[in-house]
C-alpha cells in the first residue's frame, strides 16, 4: 500500500503544482486520502473529486479540472489493457466463434488503445471538449474555472503522467499476483491478465458504493477461468479493497474534517 499511495500523491502533487507550485507533501495527500474518504461512500468513487475542498490557496473548480485529468488518466489506462485482457480470457474464443469475428474485435481493440494512447500524449483534443462543452451549458462561467487548470497541462507533463499512471497500475498488477498467490498458485501473466480484466469491467460497471462486491464478483468469475477455487479470487479482491481503498479512506476521515468553509460555499 505505501507505495501504491506515494505514486498516487506524487501524480496528484505534480497536478496540483500547474496551479499552485509551493504546495506541500502534507497538502496533496492529505487531500489525496481525504477524497478516498468520500469516494468510498459514493457509486463509481464519484466522491473523490471531493478532494478538490482539501487543497487550502487554490480555487476548487480548477483542482477538480486536475482531478479530471487525474481520473481520465486512470481510467484511459484501465480500458486500454482492460480490453486486452477481457479478449484473451478464454471464454472469448467461446463467445466468438469464428477467427475472422476473434481477428476482427483485436484490430478494434488496437485501433482503441492506438486512440487513447494519443489523446495521453496530446490533451489539446480533449480540452477543445471542454471549451466546446462551454458554450452548451448554462452555467458556462463553472466549466471555463475548471478547463482553467486543464489549460495548463501540456504535452511534456502529459508524458510524465502518463508515466505514472503505468507505473501505478503496474504495482496493482503486482498486488493482485502477491495476494491471489497467498492462496493458489497462478502465473504473473495469467494473474495480470485475470486482474486487468476484473478492473476494466468494474470500472464499466460503477453501481456499488466504493465498488465492494462488484470487484469480489467479477474477480471470481474471470480467475474462474483458469481455475483459480472462487475463494482465493474472492478472498486476493477483498484484501486488495481493504488495502488500497479501506485502509487510506478510514485515514482519510482525518482531513475531511478539514475542509474550509469557503472552499465548501465556492463549490456549491
Amino acid at each position: 500500500m505505501p507505495l501504491n499511495i506515494a505514486l498516487q500523491e506524487y501524480k496528484w502533487r505534480y497536478l496540483v503544482k500547474l496551479v499552485q507550485p509551493d504546495i506541500k507533501v502534507w497538502h496533496t495527500l492529505g487531500s489525496l486520502l481525504g477524497g478516498m474518504t468520500f469516494g468510498i461512500l459514493t457509486p463509481g468513487r464519484l466522491g473523490e473529486y471531493g478532494r478538490a475542498l482539501l487543497v487550502p490557496g487554490t480555487p476548487a473548480l480548477k483542482l477538480i479540472g486536475l482531478t479530471i485529468i487525474d481520473k481520465l488518466y486512470n481510467l484511459g489506462c484501465t480500458t486500454a489493457v482492460g480490453f486486452i485482457a477481457l479478449f484473451t480470457l478464454p471464454w472469448a474464443r467461446r463467445f466468438l466463434h469464428s477467427d475472422y469475428a476473434y481477428t476482427g474485435t483485436l484490430i478494434a481493440i488496437f485501433i482503441i488503445d492506438l486512440i487513447l494512447l494519443y489523446l495521453a500524449l496530446d490533451p489539446r483534443p480533449v480540452r477543445s471538449l471542454i471549451y466546446a462543452a462551454q458554450l452548451l451549458m448554462p452555467k458556462g462561467g463553472k466549466i471555463s474555472q475548471i478547463a482553467g487548470g486543464i489549460d495548463l497541462f501540456t504535452p511534456r507533463q502529459a508524458v510524465v503522467v502518463l508515466i505514472l499512471t503505468l507505473m501505478h497500475y503496474t504495482v496493482f498488477l503486482l498486488q493482485y499476483y502477491a495476494l491471489i498467490n497467498g492462496f493458489t498458485n497462478l502465473p504473473f501473466l495469467t494473474a495480470a491478465r485475470g486482474a486487468s480484466a476484473t478492473l476494466f469491467l468494474k470500472s464499466a460497471l460503477p453501481i456499488a458504493i466504493g465498488d465492494l462486491g462488484v470487484d469480489q464478483i467479477v474477480a471470481v468469475q474471470f480467475f474462474g477461468q483458469f481455475g483459480v477455487p472462487a475463494e482465493a479470487a474472492f478472498n486476493a479482491s477483498l484484501l486488495l479493497f481493504a488495502l488500497n481503498v479501506l485502509l487510506p479512506s478510514l485515514i482519510g476521515v482525518i482531513f475531511v474534517g478539514r475542509i474550509p468553509l469557503s472552499k465548501s460555499s465556492e463549490s456549491a
